[in-house]
């Protein structure tokens, strides 16, 4: 597979969270945001895995994580989480990440599947 092919769903996913965060920093500046704001990201990540496959949701986690701590979380402009609690927060967003990537990814229809009724004699 060419390298634009493999590039193209990578850049989306980190297109979709830059878009999120944007949003997601307005509201905390206007003094409307979240108290879990990292969250938002979740449904997002696991459209991207159905539609682009897990390498690219997994690249989008990665950049929702590192975004979200350093613009989300106090303190702000930093990779220091000040709240353990926070921490927490991006800790289960890790680990639900992988679960729901994973879980997107088994319910993807596979291309393979026509050819194994075929294979098997089933219609």
């Amino acid at each position: 597979m060419p390298k634009k092919q493999r590039a193209v769903p990578i850049a989306v996913s980190l297109g979709i969270v830059c878009t999120v965060t944007v949003a997601l920093l307005y509201f905390k500046l206007a003094r409307t945001g979240l108290h879990h704001p990292i969250f938002v990201y979740l449904p997002l990540i696991a459209l991207v895995a159905m539609v682009y496959g897990s390498v690219a949701a997994l690249v989008g986690a990665s950049a929702a994580l590192a975004s979200a701590a350093y613009f989300l979380y106090e303190p702000a402009y930093s990779f220091a989480v000040a709240n353990r609690l926070e921490v927490g927060d991006l800790l289960w967003f890790a680990l639900l990440a992988v679960i729901v990537t994973k879980c997107a990814r088994a319910l993807r229809p596979s291309p393979k599947l026509p050819e194994a009724k075929s294979r098997y004699g089933w219609s």
